[in-house]
């Protein structure tokens, strides 16, 4: 605040159509603050001697919402006829789907806000970009630290991002059924720089909206994502559900088209040919479920593991032959998940928490560690939308993307299952990793790149028992950096081992823990 209001001044920011707005100050005094919905969560003021852009934390600004309208996170003030105020702000609700524009489906959405625990220190931060450049180039130079809100492409990666509500079919059906009306959620996402986009849709038409003929609806889904893919973007149709008696809620990712039903009753096989749509299983019960996930190459994921339909998951099934076969990978987590802002990692205390528990139950057994996949949780895309900010992804180590027409996604379920992918909110950048060595002197070596001043990296640790971790400090490193670490790690006595980086505005990328054995070189 204090901003001298002169002939020279003007607040700037574009808006969700990503057209140039500004204003004067040539109308009377505020009395609060003028919210802005500005795209990339950015305004600048701006004098005669150049600019300032304002902007908040890209991530861990944001709660655990489920749609990613956007709710106006910058504003000015006209405080009087010589002076003004600008900066970051937080909405007291979600807006209404009406003042959107958008469908009644949006309306049950909730507002969740955070988590502060007493005693802890909540950081509150904004960013402020000083530039001897008008509003552009201050918003270009403030650009840098989000890549202008996109996911850098890394050659020999994929861009992938799971969990999202879509309700493609239901959608289409209201739309008139054509299975061709292309969707504002394909640019969106798209757009971003995802490549892999995979929503969890299976038979479900939209939220409140009750199922229809299961069989049918699938195959509406499954030839959605092949009309719509493309080249450069897949569209993977996995399943979001809780069917099988699993527990909690479950993400099917799928390396075909398979077509399932719940329950049977005695007489009905557990495979039979359908006429229309061939194979079809009937699930029973756990067995059954694991049964067809190994015989057609899927993955279980649990996404928001204890919480909402997960809740008490998966401690109540972690000694469960189910939970720990190879097939059942892990848990899909975001940011959110409670936020709590005292948190220097996304998702720190709720998801890293139980991603580390978890490895220290499977440290004696059999089999692969868990991994987590990147999860959205949020419904329709539409333009103006802040998706960037509310969606992490995953890089998969693949050279080529599968063709849609194929309908064959192996390659992209092969990669996942070997953990051939890291975890990030796309700042950070992990291109290569690798636990070097044998017996107790290994070496994590990492080549990392960033936007945002690197804050640590870290090499985290179980023994079955306890979890620990090393933590590296990084604060003498420029921003838009690159380096390769090379972090001597005595093996002795533990179990497994991961690596983390964090930047000072709390974004980060997590690769895949390794099973420390007295093999050689592990590398993702």
């Amino acid at each position: 605040k204090g901003l001298r209001n002169d002939a020279s001044s003007r607040v700037a920011w574009r808006d969700v159509s990503n057209i140039w707005q500004d204003y004067r100050f040539g109308g009377a005094p505020n009395t609060d603050i003028v919210p802005l919905r500005a795209q990339n969560r950015l305004v600048v003021a701006e004098g005669a001697a150049g600019a300032i852009a304002a902007f908040p934390p890209p991530h861990n600004f944001f709660w655990s919402r489920e749609v990613s309208f956007n709710q106006g996170y910058v504003y000015y003030r006209k405080d009087g006829a010589s002076s003004y105020s600008f900066g970051v702000r937080q909405p007291e609700a979600e807006s209404s789907p009406e003042d959107m524009g958008r469908g009644a489906e949006d309306t049950r959405q909730n507002f969740a806000l955070r988590s502060a625990r007493p005693g802890t220190w909540q950081r509150m931060p904004v960013y402020l970009y000083v530039s001897a450049t008008p509003a552009d180039g201050a918003a270009k130079g403030a650009l840098t630290f989000t890549r202008d809100d996109k996911f850098k492409p890394l050659p020999g990666y994929q861009v992938m991002a799971t969990h999202f509500h879509s309700a493609l079919v239901g959608r289409l059906r209201r739309q008139g059924g054509s299975l061709d009306v292309r969707l504002n959620d394909f640019d969106v996402v798209k757009a971003a720089g995802v490549n892999i986009f995979a929503p969890i849709d299976g038979s479900g038409l939209g939220f409140g909206l009750p199922r229809q003929d299961r069989l049918k609806t699938l195959a509406d889904y499954y030839e959605v994502a092949r009309r719509h893919s493309d080249k450069n973007f897949l569209i993977m149709p996995n399943e979001e559900g809780a069917a099988g008696g699993i527990g909690g809620h479950n993400d099917l990712l799928v390396s075909k088209p398979v077509y399932w039903l719940p329950g049977r009753t005695p007489d009905q096989p557990f495979v039979e040919n359908h006429p229309t749509y061939g194979k079809v299983y009937r699930i029973a019960g756990p067995d059954e479920m694991m049964e067809m996930v190994r015989r057609e190459n899927l993955l279980i994921f649990m996404p928001h593991p204890r919480s909402k339909g997960s809740t008490g998951y998966p401690d109540a099934i972690k000694d469960r032959g189910y939970f720990q076969d190879d097939n059942y990978r892990g848990i899909g987590v975001r940011w959110g998940m409670g936020l709590d802002g005292s948190e220097q990692r996304l998702c720190e205390i709720r998801c890293q928490t139980l991603w580390d528990e978890m490895n220290n139950w499977m440290a004696d057994k059999p089999g692969q560690l868990k991994y987590i996949q990147a999860i959205t949780e949020t419904y329709e895309q539409g333009p103006g939308d802040d998706f960037y900010a509310n969606s992490p992804v995953q890089y998969v180590k693949l050279d080529t993307l599968p063709l849609a027409s194929s309908g064959n996604w192996d390659s992209i379920i092969d990669s996942v299952k070997r953990g051939d992918y890291f975890w990030t909110s796309g700042e950070v950048l992990i291109s290569n990793y690798a636990v070097q060595g044998a017996g107790a002197k290994r070496t994590i070596v990492a080549d990392l790149e960033w936007t945002f001043p690197l804050e640590f990296v870290e090499v985290v640790w179980g023994d079955g028992a306890k979890i620990d971790r090393q933590v590296i400090l990084a604060t003498e490193l420029a921003p838009l950096g690159r380096k390769r670490f090379e972090i001597p790690f005595d093996a002795t006595g533990k179990k497994w081992v991961r690596f983390a980086a964090w930047d000072t505005a709390g974004n980060g990328a997590m690769v895949q823990p390794v099973r420390l054995t007295t093999a050689a070189t592990a590398t993702r």
